[in-house]
């Protein structure tokens, strides 16, 4: 993929994670495009990926959203860390492990938000169980068809990628 096509892929997400999926909410959560496609970046082809589309992505967000900038970032940064050093007990199965990481990073991802917001706006409204549970199903649900998009387009690009040596 490249850190400039996950550049670009970022800034896309971040514009339909503030433009569409804010107007629909399960359960009251919202779904966290721009997340999960940066923990599935991450697994599937590499930190660097995943650290392109943290910064660009989080600063597309602060920018289209009206947030502090750099606030976004941060969080978007601290989740693909967070799943760089799973990286190893999640590269088995890049499937499940991108639903599991994303299930197990967006309640830590909306803690780290809230307080970030908390800490950078006037108060927020308090974060409920429910609403973290929510929001990790929903974002889990997204990883679920995510992940086998990437990881077709990356088996594509890597058959194109070989050589053959004997013709």
């Amino acid at each position: 993929m490249g850190p400039a096509f996950a550049a670009v892929g970022a800034g896309i997400a971040a514009l339909l994670e503030s433009t569409i999926a804010s107007r629909y909410q399960i359960v009251g959560a919202q779904l966290q495009i721009t997340l999960v496609f940066a923990v599935a970046v991450t697994l599937i082809y590499g930190f660097e990926e995943g650290m392109a589309w943290a910064f660009v992505g989080g600063l597309c967000l602060d920018f289209f959203a009206l947030r502090p900038l750099g606030s976004s970032v941060f969080e978007l940064l601290i989740a693909v860390a967070i799943t760089a050093l799973a990286e190893p007990l999640l590269s088995r199965s890049r499937y499940l492990g991108c639903v599991t990481a994303v299930f197990a990073i967006t309640p830590i991802f909306m803690v780290i938000s809230a307080v970030t917001t908390g800490l950078l706006l006037p108060s927020a409204p308090p974060l409920h169980l429910t609403s973290l549970v929510a929001g990790a199903v929903a974002s889990a649900i997204v990883a679920a068809v995510v992940a086998p998009l990437l990881i077709g387009i990356k088996r594509r690009s890597e058959k194109r990628e070989r050589v053959v040596w004997w013709r």
